[in-house]
């Protein structure tokens, strides 16, 4: 059985589109179930999501890791896919991803994700995350939340989700990458996300730069819980000219030794 979790928070007005693409989908019903982990929604998006998902839960960890994470462990099913509720999915999304990874020999699944409602905004991130793409060639698949598969017996291995609220899937990525997880990239499994969180080219860089910057520098997990908002972001901590390069080299050498694999960046 394939088990599709969507985490969900006060989603009453993308929900059912994404719910009524993933009920659409070429394969029987019967083999697949949806699961919503409903983050405290105040307004009717469990009442919606009750009409087609076979599970709505209440999340109970922290996070938007923690809500896919907690949609894992409710799940039946021996692949788990996840997305967003604000995605739409094309009509053989689930029997590609199956095909990949039941008959293909891989163990995660991944693909393009593009916005209905574009902007210049959505435009540009769309291109920026191109670059990815280039991660391919050296084994690395930087997943998006709203469209990757995973065998769950290697989610598990992997340590799952943890419960953070940004970089939650490129640290993912990377602990699937450190078990050494066999994954594709198909376009045919290409999903529709929207544009409205993509507010600006600068604060969402900013976040991103945020996230980086207490990943691999700080190590707070508190710090990637509470995303972010643009207002808040604060770049008093790269002031100092020394502390920025440290900061660089550190990131440097993370991925020089994710990439290369070479002993002598640990």
């Amino acid at each position: 059985m394939i088990s599709v979790i969507i985490p969900a928070l006060n989603e009453e007005e993308t929900i059912l589109n994404c719910l009524r693409s993933l009920a659409a989908q070429s394969i029987p019903r019967e083999t697949y179930e949806i699961i919503v982990v409903d983050g405290g929604s105040t307004d009717n998006t469990c009442k919606i999501a009750a009409t087609l998902a076979d599970q709505v839960i209440s999340q109970k960890r922290a996070g938007i890791g923690g809500a896919r994470g907690d949609g894992a462990n409710a799940a039946n099913g021996d692949i788990l896919v996840f997305t967003d509720a604000d995605t739409r999915h094309p009509h053989t999304w689930l029997e590609t991803i199956d095909e990949e990874l039941t008959t293909g020999g891989y163990d995660v699944c991944t693909g393009p994700v593009r916005f209905y409602n574009k902007t210049i905004r959505s435009c540009i991130i769309q291109g920026w995350r191109q670059y990815y793409l280039l991660l391919h060639h050296f084994g690395f698949y930087w997943l998006i939340g709203s469209n990757f598969a995973v065998k769950k017996d290697v989610y598990m291995k992997a340590g799952g989700h943890r419960d953070i609220s940004i970089l939650e899937d490129y640290d993912l990525s990377l602990r699937l990458a450190d078990i050494s997880a066999r994954c594709t990239y198909n376009r045919r499994t290409a999903v529709h996300t929207s544009a409205r969180r993509m507010k600006g080219i600068i604060p969402y860089t900013g976040i991103y730069l945020t996230g980086f910057y207490h990943y691999h520098i700080t190590g707070s997990d508190d710090s990637l819980l509470n995303y972010p908002q643009p207002r808040t972001i604060s770049f008093q901590q790269f002031t100092k000219p020394g502390k920025l390069k440290e900061t660089r080299m550190k990131i440097v050498s993370a991925w020089c030794k994710l990439i290369l694999n070479d002993p002598r960046f640990d």
